[in-house]
């Protein structure tokens, strides 16, 4: 996996976020609404180049691959830039498509900077409006017959939303005067020019949600009431958490679809059309919200955030109806059963070193791990498998561990192969797809790796070995029944003695695991006198101590979690976690290891639509395939992209943990987005695939039934999203601190 930008793309970044600043800036922008277009700023776009971009080099461009491209794309729309940039990108890489005489003579045009634009849809009447036409040299249009090639004496300036450059063609204008191209390959060449039209107004769309949502935080930061600023109160800052997370989203999701068309995924066509309805989908949702973040105020034609909120819906809109995109997703994805046309000519998107899969070494373990559990699965193995802990098998515990198999990513030294974050993942992802538990490993990995850092020498020798061998789990011993998600108020008490032991007293619930656990990784108060977060220290307590009692506690996930007490437990020294009072030192890296690990909250997602994708690709209504009725299809297809920025979201979180980047939110983000997701696509799912998805059973849509029971949970284990969408509005917006 690989994010980064080249350094050519950092330093084209940075110098069009500097000119869009210092060239449209609020004033700017108001300056230009009454025509729509800023002649000073397309002056400065031709001189950087900006307008060659994707136009080939034969024809006298820059043939700049799409994701530079986009790139300035995020940029325009962070700045609202009034210049019909993205129209003007894909329209003139369009017509170098074509040949003939007044083809090449426009060419030159652009090559000395003249302005074209397009419609990105098919042209059906005179009342569409097409943004730029009231100002561009030339204008692109195409039915389902050819593509016609006009200027803009031909067109009529319109008002409208976003105040754009708009207009109408004129009612006396003769359309097949102005012919360029017709015929399959010239269609074919359109429907790829609208594809990077959404490829960039999605970019474009990102950004001017992402400042937007900055727009709003600055105001929320500095405006008071009650005495303290707004942004501490979470009916501001969690609605910003939500809309910031959706807006990374989107960036990540466009960004993928553009490496997908660059390395030719089967996929490409369809990503593509997901980041577009994606990034329209949110981004006038988000720019409500950062609106009523100023109250009145926001409303107020002074202020910039209003200009935001137009053009978020106003930009889209140009292909018309963004819902309908998603019916675009399904034909694209499951064409079979929607009778649609494969798309036959992909956008040419040039070079692209970005990689936004798990990588090749992932992929191969992947075949490793499968064919491990093609040799070991035996019958009776499958029989006992189950999603809960009630699921897990002390030998096959072992047996995998012999063969690697159980924390493959640990150093040889404690039982593992060296393995990166990708290729654990990709394991990870293929022991969820054979039904096999896949909680007791990430509960012990995690309590193993911190011990690996902050254990003594005596607790590492006696544990890590039996953790690496499974032959011992491990729970954690954090939450409390009266201070649930804020860990450190915990009151569970552990006293020092003379001879340097521990006297341990207290109580812990959702002990995930405890019932079988060898070792509870517990959090507990050692000074009374200091604040909260600093009293507070870490053991590992070996389960198996007088005056511990474990009691079960049944979900409605069909799992085991536990409460368990400490009465007088004796613990010796050796077992104190790093140092005493130093809990938070340490429980610092245990949440961070946790928030990078927010994949694992999205394997029952997958499950849980892969179970109902399958059903409706076999299923039939009314003789028909179900998936043949557009609001099923589009139901389906939207569960579908919520998954993917799931997938992109938690991804990222591994990136950034593998590749050590110090970032305290893409965690907590992935995770929010991964369960709150799940929870909403579990139940609409439920509802489409009903009366069946009711039935409880072991296959087919039974992973649907415990999908739904199971993602309500998710939402509150390892932090609620109340929790998470505080850290987000912290971390991510610098919004002021909304917790005691």
């Amino acid at each position: 996996m690989n994010l980064y930008l080249t350094d050519e793309q950092n330093m084209l970044q940075e110098s069009v976020a500097r000119l869009f600043a210092a060239e449209s800036g609020g004033e700017r922008v108001r300056a230009a609404e009454a025509t729509g277009f800023d002649p000073a700023l397309w002056q400065q776009l031709q001189e950087m180049g900006l307008n060659l971009m994707r136009l080939p080099e034969e024809a006298g461009g820059l043939n700049s691959s799409l994701l530079d491209a986009v790139l300035v794309a995020e940029q325009a729309g962070r700045h609202l830039a009034s210049v019909p940039l993205f129209e003007h990108m894909a329209a003139s890489r369009l017509l170098a498509q074509f040949g003939g005489d007044v083809v090449s003579a426009a060419l030159t045009e652009l090559a000395e900077g003249a302005l074209i634009t397009f419609l990105p849809q098919s042209f059906c009447n005179r009342q569409m409006p097409i943004n730029g036409a009231a100002v561009a040299d030339y204008v692109l249009l195409a039915d389902s017959n050819a593509v016609y090639l006009l200027g803009k004496a031909q067109f009529s300036p319109v008002a409208n939303l976003g105040s754009g450059a708009l207009a109408l063609l004129n009612e006396a204008v003769n359309l097949s005067d102005y012919i360029v191209a017709e015929g399959a390959e010239a269609m074919a060449e359109f429907t790829a020019a609208c594809d990077e039209w959404r490829v960039l107004c999605a970019a474009a769309l990102s950004g001017l949600a992402e400042q937007g949502l900055r727009l709003a935080a600055e105001y929320a930061n500095e405006r008071k009431a009650f005495g303290v600023p707004i942004s501490s109160f979470q009916g501001i800052s969690h609605p910003l958490a939500d809309a910031i997370s959706q807006a990374e989203g989107a960036q990540l999701l466009t960004r993928k679809a553009v490496w997908a068309l660059a390395t030719g995924r089967g996929d490409a066509a369809a990503s593509v059309a997901m980041a577009f309805w994606w990034a329209a989908e949110i981004s006038s949702k988000a720019m409500a919200k950062a609106l009523r973040t100023f109250g009145g105020y926001g409303v107020s034609l002074e202020y910039d955030i209003q200009m935001y909120y137009r053009r978020a819906k106003a930009w889209p809109a140009c292909a018309g109806d963004a819902q309908r995109v998603l019916i675009a997703v399904a034909d694209r994805l499951w064409p079979a059963q929607r009778a649609a046309a494969p798309v036959t000519k992909l956008v040419d998107a040039g070079e692209n070193h970005q990689d936004y899969s798990l990588g090749a070494d992932a992929d191969a373990f992947a075949e490793q791990t499968r064919a491990f559990f093609a040799k070991h699965m035996t019958p009776e193995l499958r029989a006992h498998a189950h999603h809960s802990v009630d699921g897990f098998h002390p030998e096959f515990n072992k047996l995998a561990a012999k063969e690697g198999m159980l924390f493959p990513h640990w150093p040889a030294e404690y039982g593992g192969l060296g393995k990166s974050a990708y290729e654990q993942a990709a394991m990870v992802a293929v022991i969820e797809a054979e039904g096999w538990e896949h909680v007791t490993a990430p509960i012990t990995n995690q309590v193993a790796q911190i011990v690996m850092l902050f254990g003594t020498e005596e607790a590492k020798a006696e544990s890590l070995g039996r953790f690496g061998s499974g032959e011992s789990l491990a729970c954690m011993g954090f939450t409390e029944p009266s201070c649930g998600c804020d860990v450190f108020a915990a009151k569970t008490f552990a006293e020092a003695q003379e001879n340097g032991d521990w006297l341990i007293n207290g109580q812990k619930i959702f002990t995930t695991a405890a019932n079988l656990a060898d070792y509870c990784f517990l959090l507990a108060r050692t000074n009374t006198d200091k604040p909260k977060h600093k009293g507070l220290s870490v053991f590992l307590v070996p389960m198996d101590l007088p005056g511990i009692e474990v009691h079960a506690v049944h979900t409605l996930q069909d799992e085991r979690t536990n409460i368990v007490y400490f009465s007088d437990v004796k613990l010796p020294a050796k077992y104190l976690v790093g140092e005493v009072d130093g809990g938070l030192k340490v429980m610092a890296s245990t949440l961070e290891m946790e928030h990078g690990s927010a994949d694992q909250y999205r394997h029952g997602h997958v499950t849980a639509f892969h179970a109902a994708e399958k059903w409706a690709l076999a299923a039939e209504r009314d003789g028909q395939p179900l998936l043949a009725d557009n609001q099923t299809a589009s139901r389906l297809a939207r569960a579908k992209v919520h998954l993917e920025v799931s997938t992109l979201l938690c991804y990222r979180a591994i990136w950034c943990m593998s590749e050590r980047i110090h970032n305290r939110y893409w965690g907590p983000m992935a995770k929010l987005f991964a369960t709150e997701y799940y929870q909403r696509d579990a139940d609409d799912l439920m509802d489409m695939c009903a009366p069946y998805s009711v039935v409880q059973q072991r296959d087919g849509l039974g992973h649907l039934e415990v999908g739904y029971r199971q993602s309500i949970g998710t939402t509150i284990y390892g932090g609620t999203s109340e929790v998470q969408r505080s850290l987000v509005a912290e971390q991510a917006l610098g919004l002021a601190r909304s917790r005691g």
